[in-house]
């Protein structure tokens, strides 16, 4: 019997460790596995850059559907589509500094002073002069704007904060008034605010930014007077930077 019992036992002791070789990973193939696990981390690595430009750029292709949407709302309302920065006398257009914003926000008329001046709805501590806008947007003054006892009758679309900027980066920026734009991006504006979408390039030169006064913001360009993609309504588009590349992604068919 106690023959048999140690044969019994050995036969078992053989099973367990036969049982341990199975479940138990050879040196090779631990090797292998961390070999694979570094080349997946490594292409995840790789991936990341461009993940992070394609979610970007998906997210400036929501916003210009979104002001398009805004900019068709206000053609409906007021039968013209909102004026661009256009100098009759030079026949230009400047797509970049434009009155895109307080078009579609609308504004509030004040007759007080020798002048008067806009107030934007959401901010009445801001106060706009019509010399101010002629200065910057090539107007005298904004469609979309009512008394105040008429402010019901304004166009009022809502942007996120990170979607409009101040022109100027700074109060003690020589002739700074408080003006903004709709932005793709931004880096940093007169009111503190970062912006996290596509700001222009820092390390370009300053003459070479679309508004040289505030490096790295970077406006949505708008043009209604005379646009070239699509004659008769209007050209709206967002200039991008991708690994040293102009990307533009606008309204008319890529």
């Amino acid at each position: 019997m106690s023959i048999t019992r140690h044969l019994l036992g050995a036969a078992r002791g053989i099973r367990a460790r036969d049982r341990r070789h199975e479940l138990a990973f050879t040196l090779i193939e631990l090797l292998v596995v961390i070999s694979i696990i570094a080349l997946l981390a490594g292409l995840v690595v790789g991936l990341a850059p461009v993940v992070g430009v394609r979610i970007r750029e998906a997210k400036v292709k929501t916003e210009l559907a979104d002001i398009v949407t805004a900019i068709e709302t206000y053609k409906a309302k007021f039968g013209i589509y909102p004026p661009d920065n256009y100098d009759p006398v030079a026949r230009i257009t400047n797509p970049v500094t434009n009155g895109l914003y307080y078009e579609l926000t609308g504004v509030i008329v004040s007759n007080t002073g020798p002048t008067g001046y806009f107030v934007v709805p959401d901010d009445a501590q801001v106060q706009i002069t019509s010399a101010t806008v002629n200065q910057y947007f090539g107007r005298d003054g904004f469609v979309n704007s009512a008394i105040r006892e008429q402010r019901r009758r304004l166009l009022h679309h809502k942007f996120a904060e990170g979607q409009h900027a101040e022109i100027f980066p700074s109060t003690t920026t020589p002739g700074y008034t408080k003006l903004e734009v709709l932005v793709v991006g931004f880096s940093s504006d007169a009111s503190g605010k970062k912006g996290s979408g596509f700001q222009w390039p820092l390390n370009i030169p300053v003459a070479e930014h679309p508004v040289p006064m505030n490096k790295g913001l970077n406006p949505w360009r708008y043009v209604s007077s005379n646009p070239t993609n699509n004659p008769g309504t209007f050209d709206l588009w967002a200039e991008i930077i991708v690994k040293g590349q102009k990307k533009i992604i606008g309204n008319w068919k890529q």
